[in-house]
């Protein structure tokens, strides 16, 4: 049996890989030669310990940057891994599926595995995607390992491919539904070529995969949570099995909507119509149900199953999840638009590729959306950031040569005609974010080059707070003063949470 090495350097296979990644440069041309910084990226920039994705249930995230992309937050490396992870990963999917030479089909619908508009949620951030794409090669290579041949699950290429499985786990928990998804996938595509074993035998060794790549993650995640201690308010809030108990009914809408949302039944998550993809489901559901008549209900009944998987993240956290977290639906929307442009029915299979041809286009349209939300915020920023600095460097009592501490009440919306999706940060900006956050605030004029301003204590958010409440709102003059070592900034009329409990606690004083 070949090993993994031997499979990914074969001539025909770095062929494959070049066009392959060809058309990832295509899908993610903006992503690739921009550097437009997302909100959370000014932290990470500055980060100099990876422990917080220990912190997160992420050790496989923590290992990657703390031993191969120590910085991760740069342009064009980070989303080049993640596609060369892509690359990878869908050269193992065509093996395992005895797909040495791939056809204009399976290049088509590459594009959707790479690029359905999920992924894109996660790309906005260079400090996951370098990591996220390892961790999607780590997935096919686990199910690459025990459904080519009939190995035992005590056998090395087992117990390896439970390695495999875990470590992606490790790097982002959402690739445990992935592993299912992409093995569901894998097997019905084997079963209707007729190259696979028996589809239920097959699912089950997928099954004992997950359950031991689950327990090889928990083990490691024991392990490191030793020396690292700590905890993620936003992280643990995702956790809320209870509530599931306690609202069922709540939950359940709660994911149903994301459902609709993420297969584009609705155009709320993307914000712009992706009417192609509910169609190519649909065909690509009527290709397996008519394609088998013996096993219809076997390859359909699996097949359905994979659209749900990736949303079971959402019963543990009371049904609402990040759009990011979903990185099983490309895998699942993949299947069926694959089946649906390989069927056997000429008229189906020519009115799928006409689908996919309109649904790639759709989704550029949502990427050159998000690139030109990216552009204008990025330029708003940058030029806030100059004028508040020459604001403050024309204020009495400035001195360069000292640090000042950045207390600033209010946030500075950017308004745009573009459409800014609610699960991403892209096209918001990063004085608005948070209400108004002046440590984000200060972070990212550090990072432009103002040196010299860090973010506020909370002594010095309540010393000033009670000034900054009655200042004018920027950029009217006044607007922005300076009080001994603190320069205070007022740039909206609504203050933020952080600043309504300092206000809350100078009005107990």
């Amino acid at each position: 049996m070949d090993t993994p090495q031997i499979m990914l350097t074969r001539p025909n296979t770095i062929r494959q890989a070049i066009n392959l990644f060809a058309i990832f440069v295509a899908m993610y041309f903006s992503e690739l030669a921009s550097f437009s910084l997302s909100v959370d990226e000014e932290l990470a920039a500055f980060r100099t310990d990876a422990s917080i994705w220990i912190i997160q249930g992420r050790w496989g995230a923590y290992l990657i940057e703390r031993f191969l992309i120590p910085h991760p937050v740069m342009p064009l490396l980070t989303p080049a891994v993640f596609g060369a992870g892509c690359v990878a990963a869908y050269l193992l999917v065509m093996d395992a599926i005895d797909k040495r030479e791939l056809s204009i089909a399976e290049y088509a619908c590459f594009a959707i595995f790479c690029g359905f508009p999920t992924w894109f949620f996660i790309v906005e951030f260079y400090s996951n995607i370098a990591a996220v794409g390892i961790g999607l090669f780590a997935t096919a290579l686990a199910l690459w390992l025990i459904v080519r041949s009939d190995v035992s699950v005590l056998s090395p290429s087992f117990l390896g491919a439970v390695a495999a499985g875990g470590f992606a786990i490790s790097i982002y928990q959402s690739f445990a539904p992935a592993i299912l998804v992409l093995g569901i996938a894998i097997s019905i595509l084997q079963t209707r070529a007729g190259t696979g074993k028996s589809l239920p035998k097959v699912l089950f060794r997928i099954g004992v995969l997950l359950a031991g790549a689950i327990l090889f993650y928990v083990t490691g995640n024991a392990v490191f949570r030793l020396f690292v201690s700590g905890s993620n308010a936003y992280f643990d809030s995702l956790s809320q099995p209870g509530f599931l108990f306690e609202h069922p009914i709540v939950v359940i809408g709660r994911v149903l909507e994301a459902m609709s949302g993420a297969y584009a039944l609705d155009r709320g998550t993307y914000g712009v119509a992706l009417w192609a993809i509910p169609l190519l489901l649909i065909l690509g559901g009527w290709v397996l149900f008519e394609e088998s008549p013996r096993t219809r209900l076997m390859l359909t009944a699996p097949a359905f199953v994979s659209l749900l998987v990736p949303f079971g993240l959402h019963l543990l956290a009371a049904g609402s999840m990040p759009v990011r977290s979903l990185v099983g639906v490309p895998i699942a929307v993949w299947l069926f638009s694959y089946v649906a442009v390989t069927s056997g029915n000429y008229r189906i299979r020519v009115a799928s590729a006409i689908l996919l041809a309109v649904a790639l286009f759709q989704i550029q349209v949502i990427q050159n959306y998000r690139l030109a939300s990216s552009y204008l915020v990025d330029k708003h920023d940058t030029l806030l950031a100059g004028a508040l600095y020459e604001r403050l460097s024309a204020t009495p009592g400035f001195d360069a040569k000292r640090s000042y501490a950045l207390s600033v009440f209010g946030a500075q919306p950017f308004v745009t005609t573009y459409p800014r999706p609610p699960g991403s940060t892209v096209g918001y900006s990063f004085f608005e974010w948070d209400g108004g956050n002046p440590w984000r605030i200060a972070s990212y004029m550090e990072l432009l080059g103002y040196s010299n301003l860090t973010g506020p204590t909370l002594d010095q958010v309540d010393q000033t707070i009670v000034r900054l409440s009655t200042m004018p709102v920027w950029p009217a003059p006044g607007s922005v003063e300076i009080k001994d070592d603190i320069a205070l900034i007022r740039l909206g009329q609504t203050p933020s949470y952080a600043h309504q409990q300092a206000l809350t606690r100078m009005a107990k004083r």
